[in-house]
């Protein structure tokens, strides 16, 4: 499982308010075992996006929110240009999820550069800034 799918997933899981993110929720919204969900959260915490602590959860590092951020601020950029497109709103968040971690460089540079200054995704949901 990739690691920026998994990174956005906790991000978005602190936007909303749950700082401490234990494996019953990571397998939850992945599907996966909660065995296999704890494995990935002791995984990230070794890769220093955020501390593990024994039967309470991951807590995200600053590395961590940091990443999220950006690969948050990514998802709701593109989302913004599915918009002109002229995708239905209602499919405009699950088509980025399709694409957004799978976007070269250059294609993310123009949507920065185009949509950049947005303060809001076209769900209303913030654009984090850095």
């Amino acid at each position: 499982m990739d690691t920026e799918f998994i990174i956005r997933t906790l991000f978005k899981a602190h936007e909303s308010g749950n700082y401490v993110i234990g494996p019953s929720y990571l397998a939850e919204e992945l599907e996966i075992p909660k065995s296999t969900a704890q494995k990935i959260l002791l995984r990230l915490s070794e890769l220093g996006y955020g501390f593990y602590v024994e039967k309470k959860g991951f807590i995200l590092s600053e590395h961590g929110l940091r990443e999220g951020k950006k690969i948050l601020r990514k998802h709701r950029l593109l989302e913004c240009l599915l918009e002109d497109l002229g995708l239905d709103k209602s499919e405009i968040c699950e088509e980025a999820s399709k694409i957004d971690l799978a976007l070269g460089d250059g294609l993310e540079r123009l949507i920065e550069e185009r949509y950049g200054k947005r303060e809001r995704c076209p769900c209303g949901k913030p654009i984090p800034s850095f």
